[in-house]
């Protein structure tokens, strides 16, 4: 049973993923604060850890589906979660091959 291997890590390193996605947002929140960007709101900071978290689990997922290893995919979910909403636009206009998101 994989789910019972003490060898599997998957769980884990998904874990990892998100948890360095998330604290990307965080860094991106405070540069922001500190280049006078924005004033400090609780509700904007949990805003930017959830946008980071995402971006930053897509970035992993990109990561690890072009073979990159581990270590490399912890890099680009730090970074992506970093990048936040640059990043999103980043893989829309990648993906979708359109340089906006439709308007709703």
């Amino acid at each position: 049973m994989p789910e019972k291997d003490p060898n599997n890590f998957a769980a884990i390193s998904w874990l990892i993923v998100v948890g360095l996605s998330a604290w990307g947002g965080i860094v991106r929140y405070l540069m922001d604060i500190k280049s006078n960007k924005t004033q400090w709101s609780w509700a904007a900071a949990l805003a930017q850890i959830a946008v980071s978290s995402f971006t930053g689990l897509i970035g992993g997922l990109v990561s690890q589906e072009t073979h990159a290893s581990q270590n490399m995919t912890y890099v680009c979910a730090g970074l992506c979660g970093a990048m936040g909403s640059v990043a999103l636009t980043y893989f829309w206009d990648r993906f979708f091959g359109v340089s906006t998101p439709p308007k709703v």
